[in-house]
């Protein structure tokens, strides 16, 4: 598929925002955004729509809006291609629509850009207590490509295929799951992560994913009548989980500990990683809610055949607290990053200053492995053979009518 061939699949009307092929995604949520810059990035207009006062009224390529937080409204202001300011209306809520196929750039200043396709609202938020809620509809094909590029540097046209037909099964399987928040999936890895055009700019990348997602458009994993949960990650370590080993509860589809030899070259095959005692420390005292001292140590409850840990424990002295190992993993990687505790399956060791981890795999281990996939793709099988080690039993069909 070529560069054209790519821009054409992407392309769609922003006429309408909503439908059963539209999704909600929020932006920027974990920047806790106060303003934003919005402006034409291809193509040449867009509809700007913030109500009353000011009306609908055409942004033309090289104009910027600008939209800050005023108490519990928005403050927008528009500046043209001369540098002019227009006067500055404070209102509730501000619509962005760019016309036939135009894309928009989105700016945090001081910190990032995004290009997107589709339409952009910003409101002041829940209750409008801030901050900027900013919310792209945007159809789910194109949003499956992207999610796709953002999720995987591979490049294997039966590995991305077969990746394609996961994300767009797991957005299936959890429609409206952020709904009491005014939109359907965050741009972050709870859910999945999006970061819009970002990674379809180079054109063989991009005829590649975009061609590995239009083989299967609209096709989903089914087991028993129901759309499976999608899970999957970046590498499973040898050996896959289950979604009530992880978090518990049940699972419409039987999800089996896959031994998956496919991944073992893969550079999270192992891994280890340092981290600041006292910054781990700090961040399980946050979640605990009490303040915890620096001697605190730490013990994995885990499997001993797998390494999987079912639960951390935390010993201040006399106390003691008792973590699933998602609550852990998820305390310190909002601390210090997610690239600290890989995977549930993993041991630690305090040493000093620090604790160390060692461990296996990359994510929450369900599902499809990228890594396993990428090699099997790479030894000549295909994307309906992938899928079917990874989740056997599952059906490849039609999504379900809405």
């Amino acid at each position: 598929m070529n560069v054209l061939a790519v821009l054409a699949f992407l392309a769609f009307s922003t006429s309408a925002v909503s439908g059963p092929d539209k999704i909600r995604i929020s932006l920027f949520s974990l920047f806790k955004p106060e303003a934003i810059e919005v402006k034409i990035a291809s193509g040449e207009s867009a509809s700007l729509d913030a109500a009353e006062p000011t009306g609908n009224r055409a942004v033309r390529r090289g104009e910027v809006i600008r939209i800050r937080l005023s108490g519990n409204r928005l403050r927008v202001l528009v500046r043209d291609s001369l540098g002019r300011v227009q006067n500055p209306t404070i209102v509730d809520e501000v619509r962005i629509l760019p016309a036939g196929a135009a894309t928009l750039e989105l700016v945090l200043p001081g910190r990032l850009r995004r290009e997107v396709r589709g339409a952009v609202s910003v409101d002041a938020g829940t209750g409008g207590r801030g901050p900027l809620r900013i919310v792209l509809v945007t159809d789910r094909e194109p949003a499956v490509a992207s999610i796709v590029a953002a999720e995987t540097s591979r490049r294997e046209l039966e590995a991305l295929t077969a990746l394609g037909v996961v994300v767009r099964t797991y957005m299936l399987a959890h429609p409206g799951r952020h709904s009491e928040e005014g939109f359907d999936f965050c741009d972050n890895t709870h859910c999945q992560l999006y970061r819009g055009e970002q990674d379809l700019t180079d054109g063989a990348s991009s005829a590649a994913v975009v061609d590995a997602v239009a083989r299967t458009a609209g096709l989903v994993l089914r087991f028993k009548g129901r759309t499976v949960e999608g899970f999957y990650s970046a590498a499973c370590g040898g050996f896959s989980a289950t979604p009530s080993m992880v978090w518990g509860g049940t699972s419409e589809y039987p999800y089996s500990r896959i031994a998956c030899r496919w991944c073992h070259v893969s550079k999270f095959a192992t891994w280890k990683r340092s981290a600041n005692a006292a910054d781990v420390i700090d961040a399980l005292s946050s979640v605990i809610s009490s303040n915890l001292a620096f001697a605190t140590e730490l013990t994995a409850d885990s499997d001993q055949q797998s390494g999987f840990v079912r639960s951390v424990t935390v010993r201040d002295g006399s106390r003691r607290f008792v973590l699933t190992t998602d609550a852990f993993r998820r305390a310190v990687g909002l601390k210090l990053g997610w690239n600290t505790v890989l995977s549930p399956t993993f041991t630690v060791e305090r040493r000093g200053a620090s604790f160390i981890f060692r461990g296996r795999g990359f994510g929450n281990q369900i599902g499809l492995c990228e890594a396993g996939a990428s090699a099997q793709a790479a030894a000549g099988r295909s994307y309906r053979e992938i899928l079917n080690f990874y989740y056997p039993g599952a059906d490849l069909t039609e999504q379900p009518a809405p």
